[in-house]
């Protein structure tokens, strides 16, 4: 060894995340190379708890920097790097690389800082390659409740755009200093999307920021919010690409006007069956994700109920959901 500091990541025999993901995320991190893809190393797959020789990341995941026990202070100038940065990382795994990737799990745990607070994509255990000449994938639902995107928590349906979604939450979760669903806050507050869109429309956008951001470009602010819910939207066409998102960003592209409400999947407990409810515009639309029915009179969205963790998926479809948000 040359004497650097590196992270191991080991499987355990009782980890949820099977030797199968272990070596994809091999397979796939070791075929791509970008600035804002955390680096692997190495690599043991021998015995029964295979390890993963990561470059080591000081400052952590991006979740616990804005939201933990022990967050970072950090900056509008540092987390619209960060942001751009993870938006850069995207587009190169959707548009640039040899190979077209799929991540399927972003979100902001995944999402790691070096010394400089450079953020570096993680985990590619989820990660598809498909091919050009596919418009999508059907495929067995995976990733983290409150990152799905709409088509793809419901269907299965699998495209470039998923990975959009969920960036769209994570910038808004970075501009907002909050996570995606947070039961201690008030009622209206406690799902980010309600939250934003409400302010959004009431023309109070800027009121997402992060109180602890006593100081940021307001221009930038409100170019960031546009395209968090532009990244967001219910259907996967009216969502950028990533190198445009990356454009926008930067200011080399007109922001799109935002359609529609952001459009996101809220699930909780039904006697006798599971249910989940997309929310798109104005309205509900409840669907059985069991049989796919869609209903023609959607009921309201019910209050949230009290908990100390995310509600948990208990339809039969969504249940293959490997990880839970917050």
């Amino acid at each position: 060894m040359d004497g650097r500091i590196v992270a191991v990541k080991q499987l355990s025999q009782t980890s949820h995340q099977g030797k199968k993901q272990f070596a994809t995320e091999i397979e796939t991190i070791s075929r791509v190379q970008h600035r804002n893809l955390v680096k692997l190393y190495g690599c043991c797959l021998e015995g029964n708890n295979p390890l993963l020789v990561y470059e080591y990341m000081e400052n952590g995941s991006l979740d616990k920097a804005l939201f933990g026990t022990e967050k970072l202070h950090i900056g509008w100038p540092a987390r619209f790097e960060i942001c751009l940065g993870i938006a850069r990382g995207l587009a190169y795994l959707h548009e640039e690389s040899s190979i077209r990737v799929v991540h399927r799990d972003i979100k902001a745990s995944n999402v790691l800082l070096d010394a400089n607070l450079n953020p570096k994509i993680s985990d590619f255990g989820l990660a598809k390659l498909y091919d050009d000449k596919m418009t999508h994938v059907s495929t067995k639902v995976a990733g983290t409740f409150g990152y799905l995107a709409p088509e793809y928590a419901m269907r299965g349906h699998m495209t470039e755009k998923v990975d959009v979604f969920a960036f769209g939450v994570v910038l808004l979760e970075t501009l907002a200093g909050r996570p995606n669903y947070d039961d201690v806050l008030e009622e209206d507050k406690i799902y980010i999307f309600e939250w934003v869109w409400r302010l959004y429309e009431s023309e109070r956008a800027l009121d997402i920021v992060d109180p602890n951001l006593t100081e940021f470009n307001s221009e930038e602010v409100l170019r960031a919010i546009h395209v968090a819910l532009l990244c967001t939207q219910g259907s996967p066409h009216r969502r950028p690409s990533m190198s445009r998102v990356v454009a926008m960003l930067t200011g080399d592209a007109e922001v799109g006007e935002v359609a529609a409400k952001p459009s996101y999947i809220t699930e909780w407990q039904i006697k006798g069956g599971g249910t989940t409810t997309t929310t798109t515009g104005s309205s509900s639309t409840s669907s059985s994700a069991a049989n796919g029915q869609w209903s023609s009179a959607p009921p309201p969205l019910p209050p949230p109920t009290r908990a100390t963790s995310s509600p948990k998926m208990s339809s039969p479809f969504l249940s293959s959901v490997v990880d839970e948000g917050r």
